[in-house]
């Protein structure tokens, strides 16, 4: 029977990086869902801590770094639930450590929902050694902090993307290009599918809301359902839903002259751009892995939102301002 197979229903569920494009919709889609679930909305600092008070007046808001295992103590205690994510080139071993032990110190934690991004069945030996050299970043600390956490014990749920952000089309690594040019400047030609953070943060806030406990143990890749595409498709897309040519370049000069500093300065690194063409390459040798799936649906009760739909509604963010 559906739901005999069931966990206690979450009382407080807490949320990293509350203020970022994944946990405030996940925070809004809990606060719709269960208002009646307490959210502690875990920030770096407390510069976001006056609009998420005003956005989600009934929440706990609370600074924590993964490098500090006190705060972290304290931003877990008397949590039921509890997001996971992470930024680009974090210190992952350091970081997961503190947090195995920050939850162990909590006996009434029933699930973590940890956000990771690589390519279905990846292992660290298939990480190509030129983006192990980074020492960081998407292809190897996802890695790293799984083989920690699937040692802990602890209750997880993992949600891997196995898509790319449409809000990446409004980061310097597309947005320059699109705006300066009228080009979508990707290296690496490559097939992909693509997902709206809004719906990644509802995925994890349904997962962390059911008392189904079969989502225990699992590893949900997330997609939208609809959009598996090559870029240069992607550019064609772009064209007839603005109303105007964006052209597609993928080489590397194109990307470098463009996009290349506005890069290192969005990562705050000087080589994030030398990153990022090996990154590029690297998800186009996994290219055949992205596929089409209803997962979003089946998580949240509701379609995925399309490539389509996104680009229409966030046309003028893309294009900037117009003559």
């Amino acid at each position: 029977m559906r739901g005999i197979n069931t966990k206690p229903e979450q009382q407080c569920i807490g949320v990293f990086g509350a203020n970022g494009h994944i946990g405030k919709p996940l925070a809004r889609f809990a606060s719709e869902k269960s208002p009646q679930t307490k959210l502690r909305l875990i920030i770096r600092s407390d510069d976001h801590r006056a609009a998420l008070s005003q956005e989600f007046p009934a929440a706990e808001i609370v600074v924590a770094n993964y490098y500090d295992l006190p705060s972290l103590e304290k931003a877990l205690a008397g949590l039921t639930g509890l997001f996971v994510v992470t930024p680009d080139f974090l210190d992952e071993e350091r970081a997961m450590t503190h947090l195995v032990h920050a939850a162990r110190a909590n006996p009434g934690l029933l699930q973590i929902v940890r956000l990771v991004a690589d390519p279905p069945g990846m292992t660290m030996d298939r990480i190509p050694p030129a983006l192990k050299r980074f020492g960081g970043g998407t292809a190897v600390q996802h890695l790293r902090a799984k083989a920690l956490l699937e040692k802990s014990g602890l209750p997880l749920t993992y949600i891997n993307i196995g898509a790319y952000f449409m809000q990446n089309f409004l980061t310097p690594f597309f947005n320059g290009p699109i705006r300066a040019e009228r080009i979508l400047s990707v290296p690496r030609n490559r097939r992909m599918g693509f997902i709206d953070t809004h719906d990644i943060g509802a995925c994890a806030a349904a997962i962390l809301l059911s008392t189904n406990q079969r989502h225990l143990d699992q590893t949900y890749h997330l997609d939208n359902g609809n959009d598996v595409m090559w870029f240069d498709q992607v550019a064609e897309l772009m064209s007839e839903v603005f109303g105007m040519r964006i052209a597609y370049d993928g080489s590397d000069e194109t990307f470098l002259r463009i996009c290349g500093e506005g890069v290192k300065q969005y990562i705050g690194r000087p080589d994030a751009d030398e990153y990022f063409l090996h990154y590029f390459q690297f998800e186009q040798d996994n290219e055949t892995l992205w596929r089409k799936s209803d997962i979003v649906e089946f998580l949240t009760g509701r379609p995925a939102t399309t490539l389509r739909h996104w680009l229409a509604a966030n046309r003028e963010a893309i294009l900037g301002p117009q003559d």
